[in-house]
């Protein structure tokens, strides 16, 4: 079963791919202007979509000392919850219009991210916690080097009843990159919080806070990526994930992924982990 699903997963990545993300750019190129081409490219494929955050499956993704007491009587059987499991993160882009305004670089784009976390090594295979992450925003590219984009974003596990986790979220994030890297600043506030998070999660924001920076640098082959969550706090919560990616197949690169905080995923926004993770990775943040 493991491995249908893995198939089915890489099938749809690939199906996903824009047709530029297989072609060598040119190397003086930036990571904001490559991605730029990319969506150009894809305009003349009408049946593709863009890639937009990392799209990757970790076969073996183990987390020191589990939720536990979140799932008492939630799991099939009644099984514990596993330390080793499956994780995998779908996440595409689709251009609404490049341009907005006639002959101006200001564009308006949906996007979706899913992320999975699949107990795929206990006695009952189940799927412990999905979250579903739809957004829309628009995007001007200043330049060769910087972008900004302005959107509304949710995300909730869909779950229902006590175990829902939800927020919806107006941002404003800055992107700054060169030749080999890249440098996201997300800032948000929290809306419509009295049909979402008041209902399931009203502290969401002191654990996951009101800001997310992301670093990624491309050395030789390897992609090295940090980003750091509520980092207002002093690091007393909101998370830090680390991961590191180097090529193996023309489309696939090995990934090492490792995080450490709260909100690993909704269900475990007030629970401190520690995990790792290790397996394979279509596209990385500095491509």
């Amino acid at each position: 079963m493991m491995k249908h699903c893995t198939c089915l997963f890489l099938v749809c990545s690939l199906f996903l791919a824009s047709p530029g993300r297989a072609q060598e750019e040119k190397d003086d190129s930036t990571v904001i202007e490559r991605g730029a081409e990319a969506q150009k490219r894809a305009d003349k494929y009408p049946n593709l979509v863009n890639l937009y955050r990392p799209n990757y499956i970790l076969p073996y993704y183990q987390t020191h000392i589990p939720y536990q007491a979140i799932y008492i009587d939630e799991t099939p059987n009644h099984q514990r919850v596993q330390e080793n499991e499956l994780k995998a993160q779908l996440s595409f882009l689709i251009p609404i219009t490049r341009h907005l305004i006639k002959n101006k670089p200001l564009s308006l784009n949906v996007a979706y991210t899913q992320l999975m976390y699949w107990q795929v090594y206990a006695k009952s295979q189940y799927f412990r916690e999905t979250n579903y992450e739809p957004e829309l925003f628009i995007e001007n590219i200043f330049n060769l080097n910087t972008a900004v984009q302005l959107g509304i974003n949710h995300q909730s596990n869909g779950r229902g009843g006590e175990l829902e986790r939800s927020w919806n979220r107006l941002y404003l994030q800055g992107m700054f990159s060169g030749e080999q890297w890249l440098v996201y600043i997300r800032a948000w506030t929290l809306i419509a919080k009295s049909e979402s998070s008041d209902l399931h999660n009203p502290d969401i924001a002191h654990y996951l806070g009101y800001e997310n920076i992301l670093l990624s640098y491309k050395i030789k082959k390897f992609i090295l990526s940090a980003q750091a969550q509520n980092i207002e706090s002093g690091y007393k919560r909101g998370f830090v994930q680390l991961s590191v990616s180097y090529p193996l197949f023309k489309k696939f690169s090995a990934s090492v992924q490792f995080f450490n905080g709260y909100g690993q995923s909704l269900i475990e926004y007030n629970h401190n982990s520690t995990s790792f993770g290790i397996g394979l990775v279509l596209n990385d943040w500095a491509v």
